[in-house]
């Protein structure tokens, strides 16, 4: 993940989150963003400060949306723990064949077996 801090000027590869401007976050990193942001939210860990809870709050349900890739991802580990074939996933997601693939590279890169048995593809547990 690269940050650029107090930027204001971004080009369209850049994404804001924040005063940081994100590129190319890696599926694990935004999951344990996401779990962090969580688990603050849960226990008060931003104090008094409204905003930081507001913000916060706003990026947990922005990373959660099936308009972003951090939802997507969210939306394709559920059908993989279950088991799907790729048009299941294409239907699930509301993607491609090819961002399919994409998306199953990302959870391999991050460590997470996939099996693959009867054109299915499952998460090993």
């Amino acid at each position: 993940m690269k940050y650029v801090w107090g930027a204001r000027a971004v080009t369209s590869r850049f994404r804001i989150v924040g005063d940081a401007i994100v590129q190319n976050t890696s599926f694990l990193e935004t999951q344990t963003i996401l779990r962090a942001l969580e688990f603050s939210l849960s226990k008060g860990g931003f104090g008094s400060d409204p905003r930081q809870k507001k913000t916060a709050a706003a990026l947990v349900k922005s990373m959660k949306s099936n308009k972003s890739v951090s939802g997507r991802h969210q939306q394709l580990a559920g059908v993989l723990k279950k088991g799907a074939t790729i048009e299941q996933m294409m239907k699930a997601v509301g993607a491609s064949r090819r961002t399919i693939f994409r998306y199953l590279n990302h959870f391999e890169e991050a460590g997470n077996e996939i099996v693959i048995s009867g054109g299915r593809y499952q998460l090993k547990s």
